[in-house]
């Protein structure tokens, strides 16, 4: 007979981190350098943006492989059946969001055509806001950072408020 782990697998613990450092990077990075146009020298951060965003896509994946090939702890008990269902949602959300900013972005690269002008055969456009791909790509993020302050709000609602020592499931340990 198995039972249920206390705590996720280190593999799932390490891609949950790997996750968050990937989605607050290149979150910062849009709304505080390249919400505008960058100019010419600050292609190379656009570059990095878009390869970190495709790495971000990978370890999200690996991360959906993971819960079905590891065993997980039971769900955690928010006090009420209405908070255990909105954890479902926004933790499917999460997924979806981060998703969502992935092919937007896909689509704003290829729309401005950012593989082109990385090598050297192109040029920015005059007003990256312009692109229609830009719009859906600037509202999932604004989505996104609400899902990300509802995740970290309930990680510390269960820690600080119900006590329940809820952050030692995503860790490493026994």
């Amino acid at each position: 007979m198995t039972t249920q782990p206390k705590r996720y697998h280190p593999i799932h613990v390490t891609l949950h981190w790997l996750t968050a450092l990937l989605v607050f990077g290149p979150l910062l990075s849009g709304f505080f350098v390249l919400a505008r146009t960058p100019d010419p020298q600050e292609v190379q951060f656009l570059g990095m943006h878009k390869s970190i965003g495709m790495v971000l896509g990978l370890i999200i994946l690996a991360r959906v492989i993971t819960r079905f090939v590891f065993k997980q702890p039971a769900q955690a008990d928010a006090g009420h059946p209405l908070l255990n269902l909105l954890g479902k949602i926004v933790h499917f959300l999460l997924y979806v969001g981060v998703f969502a900013m992935l092919f937007s972005g896909g689509s704003l690269s290829m729309a401005y055509g950012l593989n082109d002008i990385l090598a050297g055969n192109g040029t920015m456009p005059e007003e990256l806001m312009a692109i229609p791909q830009w719009m859906p790509h600037s509202l999932f993020s604004y989505g996104l950072i609400a899902l990300v302050a509802l995740h970290v709000g309930a990680a510390l609602f269960h820690q600080f408020i119900r006590k329940d020592n809820l952050l030692a499931r995503m860790w490493y340990g026994k």
